[in-house]
């Protein structure tokens, strides 16, 4: 088993996570998304070929005209009939285009021509955001319910993370936005909490053995043992995605490497972001339970102690002289105003 200390670096992974977020937030609110045809609207053609056509035969014509990222489908079994969509074109640019296809693929027949407008692209929007919305939600009541609410919002708060740096990224990388991006987050989310649930399960069965270990040492010990299998997953599926990268073709390009960006960030974030968290948090709530605790130990010793007995100087106190401020006894005066009386003979001899 490894030994990072990856708990006691939590401030260097807070720093380093919080320069990525503000990267990727800097690209997605200055050029925003680089959103595809399912979002700003296109035409959609339906072409039926007198020969059998390849949909890379296609795209290599499209790409005179820039159209390369278009989404091509084969809609026939035979190969001849092939359904493109792409962004607006205007007539000229059509001719163009048909002229082109013409050339290089044979004639073929124009079965529909459909264009796609903002209205559709705006509900796919909005239902996309209920979604992530939905699935946020009902992750953050299932951890409540098999761990605590502190799991529930750390692991949320990171995979909230995971997503807007995954989009942000993909903000920088300009990589066309389909609607298949809206399954590529979803994936990501759900990949990131499953992540995160081994960890924070791994973290709670620790906790439950622990005699004078601290937070910090019991989720540090819980990440190293959970190390190799995060490596493991992310490694597999961020491999998978490299495959589908480099040979499925155009149309799951964009897909693909938002998956990478997303597995890679969500395996990131659960190890520096979410453990050291929850550890942050709990550090926090025991040490005011512990300041809570001291008080209240003050508190009740004090009550058993009883009042502070008085000072001596309190008990026999010494009266103070009313006119000189001198203290002590006055010295007796005998009466007669001090004078000594003179006895019978001193009398008869002062006669």
């Amino acid at each position: 088993m490894s030994n990072f200390n990856f708990i006691g670096r939590r401030r260097i992974w807070f720093i380093a996570s919080a320069l990525v977020f503000v990267v990727a937030m800097a690209s997605l609110f200055t050029q925003g998304l680089n959103l595809g045809i399912d979002f700003t609207g296109g035409t959609i053609l339906d072409a039926r070929f007198a020969k059998p056509v390849t949909t890379a035969a296609v795209r290599g014509v499209l790409a005179q005209f820039h159209l390369q990222n278009s989404i091509i489908q084969a809609t026939g079994k035979s190969g001849h009939e092939v359904l493109i969509t792409m962004p607006v074109i205007s007539e000229h640019e059509r001719g163009n285009l048909d002229a082109a296809l013409t050339k290089n693929l044979g004639s073929f027949q124009t079965v529909s021509l459909n264009k796609v407008t903002g209205v559709i692209s705006s509900t796919l929007v909005r239902q996309g955001i209920l979604a992530v919305i939905t699935a946020s939600l009902l992750i953050i009541v299932y951890m409540a319910i098999r761990f605590n609410a502190r799991f529930a919002l750390t692991g949320i708060a990171a995979v909230f993370y995971d997503a807007l740096v995954s989009v942000g990224i993909i903000s920088l990388l300009r990589v066309q936005v389909s609607s298949a991006f809206v399954a590529a987050v979803l994936t990501i989310i759900g990949y990131s909490i499953n992540d995160r649930i081994i960890i924070f399960d791994r973290i709670r069965e620790n906790m439950g053995k622990r005699n004078k270990e601290g937070v910090a040492e019991v989720a540090n010990r819980s990440l190293n043992q959970t190390l190799v299998r995060s490596i493991n997953t992310a490694a597999t599926v961020i491999i998978a995605m490299l495959a589908i990268l480099l040979f499925g073709g155009a149309t799951t390009r964009d897909f693909a490497i938002t998956m990478v960006v997303g597995v890679f960030f969500g395996a990131y974030s659960s190890i520096f972001v979410a453990a050291p968290l929850w550890v942050t948090w709990m550090e926090r709530d025991e040490a005011e339970r512990a300041r809570s605790a001291a008080a209240g130990k003050a508190a009740v010793a004090k009550v058993l102690a009883g009042p502070a007995p008085a000072p001596a100087s309190m008990a026999n106190p010494v009266p103070v002289a009313q006119g000189g401020g001198e203290t002590g006894p006055r010295p007796s005066v005998p009466k007669g105003g001090g004078k000594k009386k003179k006895s019978r003979r001193q009398r008869k001899g002062g006669r």
